[in-house]
């Protein structure tokens, strides 16, 4: 398709009723995705402003903050950007300005928490329409909002609207979805009021109006949730419904999600959920005669043109597809390369713990500026064992930087978890990285060898033989191995290894038509456990989940386990005994022991092969990195490096592998970049990491 009969690619106006219109240089708008990359005191940051404005670079036509709050009460991030006081404006400014030089508009989004403020975040008590606790946030039960508090929360959506166009924001987006204040006062589960501010409408359409009154010749949007979520909440035609009984005519543009905290599901969807999910929603708004934007699912070129062209909206607000790859705006305009979002949803959990960080793009949310690596000598060899997430990073990276770069693994086909998280049913997207990691792998001559079993302890002679100048070793840890007494050791299988042995058949999860396991117990409750439980069962296996774990999967997010966990909880096949060790398995019983049970244990029935995943198997110390590299590199003659979630003691999850083997790969450049190694500076202390 050419460029200029892409509907993705024409300009858009936005503005009416006399307003001066801005113009989109294409239909590609960033979503108001929060990060956590400001200070504690809603400040910008060089690392925020560089975060957007890459994406400005990359051909975005409007580039979008986070969710912003217009009150310090409205706080809910401990890093969140504000727009509180006139103290934020010189920050935003120089933002507003950076995305101008890059042509793209500069939008900000205004937003107050409400009940989903927590006191231990803002310092403040939170307010909401009604005093009812979210549960999700935190669970303080907000104070109830007088009328007269009400009216001084709409001036404070006023004077930070002001402040935004003093900063230079040509776009001012209000947030009335994903159960934040506005959404509160729309919702039967969150406004239980008898006066003025009952009518679902009402706080939003003063807001809209104080807006307006304070920013005049600004475009001025609101954000929605066309469904709320929970069954008892805002059903989708019931949205409509109140959206026509606001005060559209100062507004520019309408800007459709889903969602609430109750439903976290619908704001950020998993990878099972169809791309363009909100199209069939979107169709119910385009009666006001507004421009339209909308999220949801819209994670490739082909999805985004067709909404487009369907006339479904007039732009898109793209967050996670963007934040792994900023290049993916060239591959909707251009056909151009983009990693893939793979919708794993660390992104959103990290959310709670600290900087949003990615999976699949490792240069993103790690409390800096990236650091580029360094283009190494011309000549260098670098030999990557493992072909796994962490191992395919470091070599992508590695010959990106100049390296000849030969990858070493023992198994069939690359991709290592990745290759049999694709499989599951929670995971269907996985198998887009493996996909782009295969054209990488081509595209920079990354020599993989397959089949190909390293013997670790011989590092020199790997070194002679393969004449490499360093080696990184990703091999992903250890096997596990049973920890408990008897049974058969042929029916005791590492999950992993099982599940390699058997994907073809995980295609379909039958042979000839007949379910191939009719039962399976699984021993350890981490997220690969869950993934295969819950595939398993969704199949027709009846499954057993024994885990020391408290909780299934407590290394993943809330989102990541969002549908999976429910799904096994509810399942008549599956049953999950958590906070249980197996001390014992005759073959087809397992004795487990752990509180509450008799001092003995309790013997439960465990038919099918007994899976073991990884979480069970203590690890053993390691020393510090440098040590362990340096120790490594004296031996080989040449910089080693160690990449693997296992290996540097953080949750064995691919998005760690996938970080570990970028960060290995920078200190080998780093050491690889410089005139001359001698024989002193094998180590890799002081390596950039």
């Amino acid at each position: 398709m050419e460029q200029n009969t892409r509907y993705a690619a024409r300009p858009l106006k936005l503005g009416r009723n006399g307003r001066t219109p801005r113009t989109l240089r294409n239909r590609l708008a960033s979503a108001p995705m929060e990060r956590n990359y400001g200070t504690t005191d809603g400040r910008i940051t060089e690392q925020y402003i560089d975060y957007l404005v890459t994406r400005a670079k990359a051909g975005l036509g409007m580039v979008t903050t986070e969710a912003t709050y217009v009150r310090a009460d409205g706080k809910g991030r401990t890093h969140q950007l504000g727009l509180h006081t006139d103290e934020m404006i010189p920050g935003l400014r120089k933002l507003s300005d950076a995305l101008h030089r890059e042509g793209a508009l500069a939008a900000v989004e205004l937003n107050h928490g409400g009940r989903t403020a927590q006191a231990a975040v803002s310092g403040y008590k939170n307010l909401a329409p009604s005093p009812v606790a979210c549960e999700v946030a935190g669970g303080e039960v907000p104070r109830e909002l007088t009328i007269e508090e009400c009216h001084e929360l709409v001036e404070a959506y006023a004077h930070a609207a002001r402040r935004a166009v003093k900063a230079g924001f040509d776009v001012i987006n209000i947030h009335g979805a994903h159960g934040y204040l506005i959404h509160q006062f729309m919702s039967p589960l969150t406004n239980h009021r008898t006066d003025e501010f009952a009518a679902p409408e009402h706080f939003m359409s003063l807001v809209i109006d104080a807006v307006r009154a304070a920013v005049p010749d600004t475009v001025v949007g609101m954000r929605v949730s066309v469904v709320e979520g929970p069954a008892d909440g805002i059903s989708a035609e019931q949205q409509v419904a109140i959206i026509a009984k606001a005060h559209l005519e100062h507004l520019d543009f309408l800007d459709i999600s889903a969602g609430s905290y109750e439903a976290g599901e619908w704001i950020v969807q998993s990878g099972e959920w169809k791309p363009g999910i909100l199209a069939d929603y979107a169709k119910a708004y385009l009666q006001f005669g507004l421009p339209l934007g909308m999220a949801g699912r819209l994670n490739s070129p082909e999805i985004i043109e067709d909404v487009l062209r369907e006339g479904t909206c007039d732009f898109v607000s793209l967050a996670r597809a963007v934040h792994a790859d900023p290049a993916f705006v060239g591959g909707v305009l251009r056909d151009e390369r983009y990693r893939p979002c793979i919708a794993c949803n660390v992104c959103i959990d990290n959310l709670g713990l600290g900087q949003v960080t990615c999976t699949v793009n490792p240069a993103v949310g790690r409390s800096r500026v990236p650091v580029p690596t360094p283009t190494v000598r011309e000549g260098s060899r670098v030999v990557v064992v493992g072909a796994g997430p962490a191992g395919l990073t470091a070599a992508r990276e590695l010959a990106e930087a100049g390296a000849k770069v030969i990858v070493l693994d023992d198994g069939a086909r690359p991709g290592g978890q990745f290759s049999l998280a694709e499989r599951m049913k929670s995971t269907p997207d996985f198998h887009r990285f493996a996909e782009w990691s295969a054209e990488e792998n081509a595209r920079l001559g990354i020599d993989v060898r397959l089949g190909s079993r390293v013997d670790l302890e011989n590092l020199p002679g790997l070194v002679r033989s393969m004449d490499t100048d360093a080696v990184v070793l990703a091999t992903g840890g250890l096997r596990p191995e049973a920890t408990f007494t008897g049974g058969d050791a042929a029916n005791v299988l590492d999950v992993r290894d099982w599940l390699a042995a058997h994907l073809e058949v995980l295609e379909t999860g039958s042979d000839d038509g007949v379910n191939l396991w009719e039962a399976v117990t699984i021993w350890g409750a981490d997220s690969v456990a869950m993934s295969v439980a819950d595939t398993l069962a969704d199949r027709g296996t009846a499954v057993l989940l024994i885990g020391p774990q408290e909780v299934i999967a407590p290394e993943s997010g809330r989102r990541a386990k969002i549908l999976a966990v429910p799904r096994l909880e509810a399942n008549p096949l599956v049953r999950i005994r958590p906070g249980s060790t197996i001390e014992e398995y005759d073959g087809g019983r397992v004795r487990i022991s752990g509180p509450g049970l008799p001092p003995g244990g309790e013997w439960l029935d465990a038919p099918g092969p007994l899976l073991v995943s990884r979480s069970v198997v203590p690890l053993e110390g390691t020393v510090p990195p440098d040590v362990r590299d340096a120790e490594l590199s004296r031996g080989a003659g040449v910089p080693v490096t160690l990449a693997g979630t296992v290996v540097d003691q953080t949750p064995a999850i691919a998005s760690n592998a996938v970080k570990s083997g970028y960060d290995a790969a920078q200190r080998i450049a780093f050491l690889l970049a410089a005139e001359v190694i001698s024989d002193n500076e094998l180590s890799l202390n002081g390596a950039q990491s």
